[in-house]
């Protein structure tokens, strides 16, 4: 990846086809300078601004309030541009990502210009920020694969018309000489050091300190805004509260070289009412690409989150108006069982990622192991289909667990009662008493006989069968 270091900077030429809640702390960086301030009406609800405080999505600004929504009040038609970085490390975005992508569709609605950048060059490189360990080198072929999944991903909220860049593109043929006089000349150690992410990677309980490649990160994080400013005119940077240290960064170099103002805007960590980290599902992130985690999962996912984190999750996920948020919210609470403040995110978010026909594939699907079109979980239902959707189709897009298809089935010594004891860890005895008292479900019916076994005529599309215990215990189980 970085095979010579003298020659090329951590960057060579063979890449050229690689194309978070809490309260708001504002702490001014550089101050802006304007001289509209007295037409500006600084408590206009519609100001992007005071719209994203209003929802919960700022941490920090490098300005203060006032020089914020100056900025970003559009005078004259003059539309700012602003930007958000995403290191392509994996082959999907997640929903901590979706946070920063509902901050630029915000800014889009309000008029202005949200720049894409996708980090074809940094993610070969790895940002320290949150890591105690330095990150795994990618390879340039995984980056590159990454890459059309995460332009999905940003188009899908922000539209096709946003600006999608990689920062390969300004980054594959600089040297080192080049980089040093016109990025590292603008930084000095003493400050880099004292930065948060560094510190911690420098202190005494790590004892794998930060490699010289992760230490640079920030400088080319700085000089990509750099690059954008110059270029686009982009003078915001958004980015997650980790990223504080790299976006005024950025926002040093452009006043240190380009004699320009920029700010950037940090976004809280997602996080629950309980504290813990949202985003994830039984140990699983929760992607937005259908590949790694499918429509009727993505819906779920927001379906179960708890009651006390339902206003501030419609604020944030779901571009209802806050007077209408507030009525939901009441409504909700009134009959809380009912879950209406989950559907309706799940339902909005989901359209959102995933579009209308992702919905609806959620919605059968919950349906179907969950609803009336329960009763189609047989082989010799009346119909393959729920809604336009194939049963099998469905059922391949859940959680379900893979077996071997010549070991189970038509094997009269694995038994329902084996089978069960595997799938759901009870011990045999405990199934036994479930079988007994005629609690144990295959496909719907129950199973009656301890010797009883799965046959080739029990499976569901060919391939699975539906076990269940009770009304809320099932087990999918896919032979292959």
């Amino acid at each position: 990846m970085i095979r010579n270091f003298t020659k090329r900077l951590l960057i060579n030429n063979s890449l050229n086809n690689i194309n978070k809640f809490g309260s708001i702390k504002v702490r001014p960086f550089c101050s802006i300078t304007s001289t509209t301030t007295n037409t500006i009406n600084i408590n206009d609800e519609n100001n992007v601004i005071n719209v994203l405080k209003k929802r919960g999505f700022i941490h920090q600004m490098t300005a203060t309030d006032n020089e914020m929504i100056t900025m970003t009040t559009l005078n004259n038609k003059n539309k700012i541009s602003l930007y958000a970085g995403f290191d392509p490390t994996a082959d999907s975005l997640h929903i901590g990502n979706l946070l920063t992508l509902m901050v630029m569709l915000h800014f889009k609605r309000h008029g202005h210009n949200p720049i894409a950048l996708m980090g074809g060059a940094t993610a070969l490189i790895g940002d320290p920020s949150g890591k105690s360990t330095d990150r795994i080198m990618l390879t340039e072929e995984f980056i590159e694969e990454n890459l059309k999944y995460i332009k999905e991903n940003i188009t899908a909220v922000l539209g096709e018309d946003t600006l999608v860049v990689n920062n390969i593109e300004w980054n594959k043929n600089m040297d080192v000489i080049t980089f040093l006089r016109e990025v590292g000349s603008y930084f000095r150690v003493g400050s880099m050091i004292k930065k948060d992410f560094i510190q911690n990677r420098l202190s005494d309980s790590n004892e794998n300190g930060i490699s010289f490649t992760e230490f640079c990160y920030s400088l080319f994080q700085a000089n990509d805004f750099a690059h954008l400013f110059k270029k686009h005119g982009c003078s915001i940077q958004i980015g997650g509260s980790d990223q504080w240290g790299n976006i005024t960064a950025g926002c040093d170099l452009i006043k240190k070289k380009l004699k320009g103002n920029a700010q950037g805007i940090t976004i809280p960590l997602l996080t629950n009412s309980a504290g813990k980290k949202l985003g994830k599902s039984e140990g699983n992130s929760i992607w937005l690409s259908p590949h790694r985690t499918s429509p009727y999962k993505f819906y779920q996912y927001w379906i179960q989150v708890s009651d006390e984190d339902v206003e501030r999750l419609l604020k944030l996920f779901t571009l209802l108006p806050l007077d209408e948020v507030s009525n939901l919210v009441a409504r909700h609470n009134e009959n809380p069982h009912l879950r209406l403040g989950q559907k309706t995110i799940a339902e909005h978010v989901t359209r959102l990622i995933h579009g209308q026909k992702g919905v609806e594939e959620a919605l059968n699907t919950t349906e179907l192991l969950f609803g009336e079109s329960n009763k189609l979980l047989t082989p010799n239902a009346s119909t393959t289909k729920v809604g336009d959707f194939d049963i099998g189709y469905l059922l391949s897009r859940v959680n379900f667990v893979e077996l071997e298809r010549s070991k189970f089935v038509d094997n009269q010594s694995e038994t329902i009662l084996n089978l069960f004891s595997q799938v759901s860890d009870t011990s045999k005895s405990k199934v036994k008493q479930l079988l007994q008292s005629k609690s144990i479900y295959l496909n719907n019916i129950p199973v009656t006989s301890n010797s009883q076994f799965i046959q080739s005529s029990d499976l569901i599309a060919n391939d699975f069968i539906y076990l269940k215990s009770g009304k809320k215990i099932y087990y999918l189980i896919k032979f292959t």
